[in-house]
């Protein structure tokens, strides 16, 4: 019987793969692929909310270069904190020092000297 306030670790999978009953290390190598994934899944939605202009156009040129400079703005940010985490500590750590949200106040507050 569980007590109030013990917490059970339960991993549930729906998948197509193939595998043998006998494989005691099946969850362990799914938990870590599907690990990996939801790192894809995230850059996915923080991108959309971050960095995608919200267009109208039907024109196939204006969105897909709007979708490339919002996928360079992403892939920059991601290297400005990288950079900043290895220049503070000497190494990466979890999560962001630089919320997207910042990052782009930042870019916005450039100067361009024009």
């Amino acid at each position: 019987m569980i007590a109030k306030g013990d917490f059970v670790d339960k991993i549930v999978f729906a998948t197509n793969m193939s595998f043998n009953d006998n494989d005691v290390d099946l969850i362990d190598r799914l938990s870590f692929l599907y690990s990996k994934r939801w790192g894809i899944e995230t850059s996915y939605r923080i991108k959309k909310r971050s960095f995608h202009a919200k267009i109208t156009s039907k024109n196939y040129h204006i969105c897909l270069f709007y979708f490339l400079f919002s996928v360079l703005l992403y892939n920059l940010w991601i290297l400005a904190d990288i950079l900043i985490w290895l220049h503070l500590q000497g190494n990466v750590g979890e999560g962001h020092l630089v919320t997207s949200k910042y990052f782009g106040i930042l870019l916005v507050a450039i100067d361009s000297g024009g």
